[in-house]
């Protein structure tokens, strides 16, 4: 499907209310048409959407994010691995893409898992895939897209499943729509056993209105119901394809966690920050252009986290500049930790939401720290801490 003239005018129109008309992903028509059928053609709300995805592009070079090689060689990615196949068929212009969701240790995932890492492979992934369509898009002068195939062969159920599924992969997957919106154009789960309809009864109020009618599941075998949609010359031959490659099969049990990194967080002091129902709670510090500091988190209840930036010392949060992906953060068993060379002079102003709670407020655990010379870490003390 293309964008009619109706829409056609509406993407210039949302092009020019957020003033990208010079901006390299805007001059691709069917990027921008992507955030106008999200949104159910309102454009004012795709055209906010879109400012804050163009605003994060470029906060965070999300274009450099398909070369980065050390996200692609991480370990992590043997235990939850997604194959980008590539064309899906000779007359057809999607990427096909496939997972063995059913042999991923989702619990040990969940109890062992670091989830800025976690985030930083899963956006390198689906930038991948965003440059590829967008290559297929402009080969075909055709709408493209992701064509998702979750085999669940393997999987079992469990109350935890549940809990997983609701919880951090929810949070997962809808912070990837948040920047990446219709971006998947079908999702097949094959090998369904009886119980996947609890979990997707579970799984529906969370999912994106736009990506609901995108899902179908079938209990037939992952080879019958891929050849429905791809060529054989296109598929990996233990897909039943002509290709002498073969798709990843995940690496389990997920390994827990070492001793050192645990005796390493073991010396670290966490402050604990309580954000009260329906707040934000708001620590705000003075960092220099490129210095390296060094986060640590954690959490037993979910809440949303956001980093901005200002040159100005000021409360005003629609004077702030977004400065990382954020969004909601699942309650995770381990410590999370991660640094940050800071691009910018100015006050930083890190966020903790619990604005969907009404009664009750929520505890995070948290510090920051700068090393010195000598390799030793410092603790950097907010110059305030505030609600909102």
């Amino acid at each position: 499907m293309s964008p009619n003239p109706v829409e056609k005018a509406a993407i210039l129109r949302i092009i020019d209310s957020i003033d990208a008309r010079d901006d390299d992903y805007c001059a691709h028509e069917f990027n921008v048409y992507r955030w106008l059928v999200a949104y159910g053609n309102e454009e004012e709300e795709a055209a906010k959407a879109l400012k804050r995805h163009l605003n994060i592009r470029k906060t965070i070079d999300l274009n450099s994010y398909s070369s980065k090689t050390e996200l692609e060689e991480d370990e992590l990615n043997k235990y939850v691995p997604i194959d980008v196949i590539g064309q899906n068929h000779q007359d057809d212009n999607k990427v096909l893409m496939f997972e063995r969701t059913g042999k991923i240790d989702i619990s040990g995932l969940v109890d062992n898992v670091l989830m800025h890492k976690f985030m930083q492979i899963k956006l390198k992934m689906m930038e991948g895939v965003h440059q590829k369509v967008v290559a297929a898009e402009r080969k075909t002068g055709r709408q493209s897209g992701g064509l998702f195939i979750m085999d669940l062969d393997g999987i079992s159920f469990s109350p935890k499943l549940i809990s997983v599924l609701t919880g951090p992969y929810r949070i997962m997957w809808g912070t990837l729509f948040d920047h990446y919106p219709q971006l998947l154009q079908k999702i097949i789960i094959v090998n369904a056993p009886s119980f996947v309809n609890v979990l997707h009864q579970a799984c529906s109020p969370f999912l994106p209105e736009d990506y609901k009618e995108k899902i179908v599941i079938t209990s037939e075998p992952a080879i019958g119901a891929i050849q429905k949609h791809a060529d054989k010359c296109f598929l990996p031959s233990d897909l039943g394809g002509d290709l002498e490659k073969t798709t990843s099969l995940p690496m389990a049990p997920f390994p827990k966690m070492n001793k050192k990194y645990e005796k390493e967080k073991e010396k670290v002091s966490l402050l604990a920050i309580s954000v009260p129902a329906g707040k934000y709670t708001v620590q705000k510090f003075s960092w220099k252009k490129g210095d390296e500091v060094e986060f640590f988190l954690h959490n037993e209840s979910s809440f949303h986290y956001f980093m901005f930036h200002s040159e100005e010392d000021t409360k005003d949060m629609d004077l702030w500049r977004e400065m990382t992906v954020g969004c909601e953060r699942p309650a995770l068993s381990q410590i999370d930790s991660w640094k940050y060379t800071v691009p910018i002079d100015g006050f930083y102003f890190i966020r903790y939401g619990n604005h969907n709670s009404w009664y009750f407020s929520t505890t995070v655990n948290v510090n920051h720290f700068i090393s010195n010379e000598n390799g030793e870490r410092i603790e950097l003390v907010p110059i305030e801490t505030f609600n909102i």
